[in-house]
């Protein structure tokens, strides 16, 4: 299923990026995903970010990968990459992989942008 392409939209608040996601989150569009972080890292010097997953309908090892990489990096910048608003199939593949216990999940885009907050 090559030519697969991730809709990325994004949105500030303060200094923190939202960034929304559209479509699978595999080898196929995961260099997208990165590549949008990195230029934001590089050129905004951005640290702190949340992904909206709430139109990701599968997240592959490539995609989990993306995201560990880029959480640890912020972290080591005082930042952070949060999540939020996963579909039930890809909130159980962060269970089964148990980064839900290493990774900052949300319900909703309101209550991650709060959580940098009470920091």
């Amino acid at each position: 299923m090559k030519g697969l392409v991730m809709n990325i939209t994004e949105k500030s608040e303060g200094d923190i990026s939202q960034i929304y996601l559209d479509g699978r989150f595999d080898a196929d569009t995961c260099g997208e995903v990165e590549d949008f972080i990195r230029k934001k890292i590089s050129e905004a010097g951005e640290y702190r970010f949340i992904l909206d997953m709430e139109n990701v309908p599968f997240i592959a090892s490539a995609g989990l990968r993306v995201v560990l990489v880029f959480a640890k990096e912020l972290r080591n910048h005082q930042g952070d990459l949060r999540l939020t608003t996963l579909q039930t199939n890809v909130n159980r593949v962060f269970e089964i992989s148990g980064l839900n216990n290493v990774l900052r999940i949300f319900d909703d885009m309101k209550t991650a942008t709060q959580s940098f907050s009470d920091e």
